[in-house]
């Protein structure tokens, strides 16, 4: 779904100059006089949307070198669409007299539908009249060639008449002569291929037996031969190696050499140190279970710790070989110390936050007393000091109450004498001055005082501690605090591991020395240790002599009951290959005589095939052709076009009997008519409309017939682009095309663009139209030309403006 944003022309047909509006309005309303551009104007909308002019090239083929202005050597065109998503595209395009450069915006089947059901062209609309006032009720009539046009019947049609001969085989004996010859040898090949294909699917069942189990016997003998088994040549050569024997000799040595150990080791069990040895080792069993059982319970949480408490100090290194004891006596050592420092520094913080608040009200008591000090210097520089000179100088000339300056007699105002006010007024003058000098060395004074404790505050103000920072240090004194105390919690537990690792290094020290008394024993072990690493025997940490011989008893047990086993199923591989490659090679020679079968068979199918596919597909698509022509015709005439057709027709003219329809065309074998009739409202059917109805109510049928044609199909494009449509209309049928736009603008959700002349119309149209709700807009554009004949333009939004009037 799109929407049309904004448009920009220059130079473009009638056009002289730049056209820059905007269209992002549900309803666009263009007027300007006969010649201003209107249609240029939509025809850029055309170009730019489709790459062309159709509504152009239907008059004149060769429209392309009209297309810039007048003596221009190119026109612009750029125009701005909104997608359903909200993103918008842009398209730019250069028009010269030699064609059309820039990429439409929209794409086919889009651009066919723009031209066709979206934009109505006053050549477009004339054409409708002509077809309407036509009387010619052939096939072939302009009526009807336009309404195949614009239903795609004109192509079904050519399809089912060029398809028709299609149907006839003896027609194929000309392009296929060996068509009989082909039918007559498919049955006996696709014979002889079952054939040789039942006897391939039995030895694909052998094969699918025996492969199976081959693959388990290797399994059994060595599981790397099973990425050979494809090789069945390889796979029997190394079968045939078998090098297990050395195997089987090395095993039977080892159990000699195993037999010796255990008669020495009875040997030595009776000599006086076995005892103490005995003793030593399940000393050493009994300490090392103990210490296993504290590490599973006791150490986990113990090294969590340690490692959280290391973790605080980034420049701390403690040897995981010390005690935990140690580890943790260090650790708190270095949190004892921390914990002070970061003390002292919040404690520091807290003072200087103190010192600042005290310093700040101080400061705010001074700098009001200076407020005060020049309020009242500035009342009293109000008196002027030098009107006390003048005055004085002014007294020496005061003679009786006669004023020297005005002449006028100063007893009839005041009982006081002359001289005697006027020094009065001196003296209160030398008062003022006085007390004004005072006011200014006092505010001098509290100046200076402001500027110490500012000083004192930027001071303390860096002693205070940043609250990120203030954070960060409680967070961590919290930390530290935790962790010292866990430390000292888990430190019995520290002692007792610490104890029993003593413990477990003490009693191994006591085996190995026991160990080194009796040389014959540890001889008798690390002959046993040889023999267990040469056959994977694990030996674990304090394993006593006997268990050891023991495992390794057992370990060369097991390996002679593996070794027996796959010399015995190495015998079975060796058979289940021989049978194979015997399976393989006759699969093989079956396969090519298949192979030379099935070509020859897929010649002679595909030259049968290509005849009898050109006989059904004719037949199919004409069946095809005609089914989906009936359901056009039924579907567009009957089910949609006509009654979309009669809902517009009667909105514009209500008042009009006779409702224009086409006819129920018969979609049988023969060419599609279609014939225009009338529907009186009461029922019963009426002549061709150009005989029943008037000229206004004629055009208003072909407007509406546009209507209907985009209203009927899915609306590949919500938009309405209309030049001048109104012609012949009187008022009333205006007046229903008002609302009629309305309608389609904000119910069936159409971007209309629409263009007038007359100004009248313009103006009631642009009333009808306005906003009626909150984010409904119009916008209006108006076309002109100025004194040297270039185009003038000028676009304004009309958005919705709620009635403030109070009913009486």
């Amino acid at each position: 779904m799109y929407r049309l944003k904004s448009l920009y022309v220059k130079d473009f047909r009638s056009i002289d100059g730049v056209v820059d509006v905007s269209l992002d309005a549900p309803i666009v309303l263009i007027h300007g006089p006969n010649g201003a551009g209107k249609t240029s104007l939509l025809s850029a909308i055309e170009l730019a949307l489709t790459g062309g002019v159709p509504a152009l090239s239907r008059a004149e083929p060769d429209y392309l070198a009209y297309l810039p202005h007048k003596d221009r050597p190119f026109g612009e065109i750029r125009l701005e669409i909104a997608e359903a998503d909200g993103a918008i595209r842009s398209g730019e395009f250069r028009v010269t007299t030699g064609g059309i450069s820039g990429a439409p915006l929209l794409q086919e089947p889009e651009a066919s539908f723009f031209s066709e059901r979206s934009y109505l062209a006053q050549s477009t609309l004339g054409r409708l009249l002509e077809i309407y006032q036509h009387t010619d009720k052939k096939s072939d009539s302009p009526l009807t060639r336009f309404v195949k046009e614009l239903l795609g019947l004109d192509r079904m049609e050519a399809m089912i008449g060029g398809l028709y001969s299609a149907g006839n085989i003896a027609r194929l004996k000309i392009p296929v002569p060996a068509y009989g010859l082909a039918r007559d040898d498919i049955p006996v090949i696709e014979k002889s291929v079952a054939d040789l294909r039942r006897q391939d699917d039995e030895i694909a069942a052998r094969l699918a037996e025996t492969e199976p189990k081959l693959r388990d016997t290797l399994s059994t003998v060595d599981p790397s031969l099973l990425v050979i088994v494809a090789d069945l040549p390889e796979l029997a050569r190394r079968l045939k190696t078998d090098p297990e024997e050395l195997e089987l000799v090395d095993l039977v040595r080892a159990r000699r050499e195993l037999d010796v150990s255990q008669a020495s080791m009875a040997a030595t069990s009776t000599s006086p140190g076995a005892a103490e040895r005995a003793k030593a080792e399940a000393d050493q069993q009994i300490a090392r279970s103990n210490l296993e059982a504290w590490r599973q319970s006791q150490a986990p949480a113990i090294n969590a710790l340690l490692t959280r408490a290391a973790g605080l100090f980034a420049d701390l290194s403690v040897s995981e070989e010390a005690s935990f004891v140690d580890r943790a006596r260090s650790l708190e050592t270095r949190i004892t110390g921390d914990l002070t420092r970061v003390g002292q520094l919040i404690s520091s913080h807290e003072l200087a936050l103190a010192r600042r608040n005290e310093i700040s009200q101080q400061l705010d008591e001074v700098r009001a007393r200076v407020a005060r000090l020049d309020m009242e210097i500035e009342a009293a520089a109000e008196s002027d000091g030098g009107l006390a000179e003048g005055l004085s100088e002014l007294a020496e000339h005061i003679h009786g109450e006669q004023c020297p300056v005005c002449d006028r007699d100063f007893s009839q105002i005041s009982t006081t004498p002359l001289h005697a006010y006027v020094t009065a007024k001196i003296a209160s003058l030398v008062e003022q001055s006085g007390r004004l000098q005072s006011l200014v060395q006092g505010r001098a004074q509290n100046n200076a005082e402001v500027n110490r404790l500012e000083r004192e505050l930027v001071a303390a103000s860096a002693q205070v501690v940043a609250d990120t920072d203030l954070n960060l240090l409680k967070r961590r004194a919290a930390d530290l605090s935790e962790v010292a105390t866990q430390l000292v919690q888990m430190l019995p537990a520290m002692q007792s591991g610490d104890g029993l690792r003593s413990e477990a290094e003490r009693v191994a020290r006591s085996v190995i020395a026991v160990q080194s008394a009796d040389q014959s024993s540890v001889v008798l072990r690390l002959s046993l240790e040889e023999l267990a690493a040469r056959f994977d025997v694990a030996v674990l940490d304090g394993m006593p002599t006997s268990a050891l011989l023991d495992a390794v008893r057992i370990k060369l047990v097991e390996k002679e009951v593996a070794l027996t086993g796959r010399q015995g199923a190495r015998r079975s591989a060796i058979e289940a290959v021989s049978i194979l490659s015997q399976d393989v090679i006759e699969r093989k020679r079956l396969g090519e005589l298949r192979q030379q079968a099935e070509a020859r068979l897929t010649i002679l199918r595909h030259q049968k095939s290509s005849a009898d596919a050109i006989i059904e597909l004719g037949k199919d698509l004409v069946r095809q052709t005609r089914e989906a022509r009936g359901h056009v015709v039924r579907r567009v005439f009957n089910d949609e076009l006509n009654a979309v057709w009669r809902d517009l027709f009667v909105r514009l003219a209500p008042e009009e009997p006779f409702i224009p329809a086409f006819a129920i065309p018969d979609v049988g074998a023969a060419d599609i008519e279609a014939i225009l009739e009338t529907h009186h409202r009461r029922g019963g059917k009426g002549g061709n409309p150009r005989a029943m109805l008037s000229a206004g109510n004629l055009n208003t049928a072909a407007l509406t017939l546009f209507l209907a044609l985009h209203l009927s199909m899915d609306a590949k494009l919500p938009m309405l682009v209309i030049d001048d449509p109104v012609q012949s209309m009187d008022e009333v049928h205006i007046a229903q095309f008002a609302a009629l736009l309305r309608t389609l603008s904000k119910q069936m959700k159409r971007q209309v663009i629409i263009a007038v002349h007359e100004r009248s119309l313009f103006d009631y149209l642009a009333l009808e139209l306005s906003p009626a709700f909150e984010g409904d807009r119009l916008n209006i554009i108006e076309l002109g030309r100025n004194a040297v004949g270039q185009t003038t333009s000028r676009w304004d939004p009309k958005l919705f403006v709620a009635d403030r009037a109070i009913a009486a």
